[in-house]
């Protein structure tokens, strides 16, 4: 598909999610997606650390080519390969949320072409962000019932 998608991240309430979700479906489908006015609502809008690694995570899931990938970019460009499993790494170097770096990831872990391993490091327990523990024991059993799942080793909270 040679026709990009455009999606404009400032509608509802402007953060992050309509970036995550955008790239995640990106690389499921195949489809080329540009992601404008990105966080515009938030005080500092654009990409933040963790917003910037999970983008780049799935990126290397599915060899895409990206274009604007840098901190405080309201702008993005993102052409999707074939996703791959594998081992990956994510590092926010911040507090920033790993159970957002999940939600970017995961579902597209989970239409790889074989099994994925995601090393996740950044805050456990973030304000604005799903807490690690309702990932593990409440998201993990909604998700079981569509017939998926995930192993979750926590090293260290923070």
């Amino acid at each position: 598909m040679s026709q990009i998608l455009d999606i404009d991240g400032s509608v509802l309430e402007g953060g992050g999610q309509i970036l995550r979700i955008s790239i995640s479906l990106s690389a499921i489908l195949g489809i080329p997606v540009r992601v404008y006015n990105i966080r515009a609502d938030r005080v500092k809008p654009g990409l933040a650390e963790q917003h910037l690694k999970g983008l780049q995570l799935v990126a290397t899931m599915c060899q895409a080519k990206i274009k604007g990938a840098n901190i405080g970019s309201t702008e993005i460009e993102f052409v999707p390969g074939k996703l791959r499993g594998g081992h990956y790494l994510a590092d926010t170097q911040t507090a920033g949320s790993i159970t957002l770096l999940h939600q970017v990831a995961l579902p597209c872990a989970l239409f790889a072409d074989s099994a994925v391993t995601l090393d996740l490091k950044g805050g456990t327990n973030t304000d604005l962000a799903p807490q690690i523990d309702y990932t593990e024991r409440v998201f993990r059993n909604l998700l079981n019932r569509f017939g998926a799942d995930f192993n979750m080793n926590i090293l260290r909270r923070g």
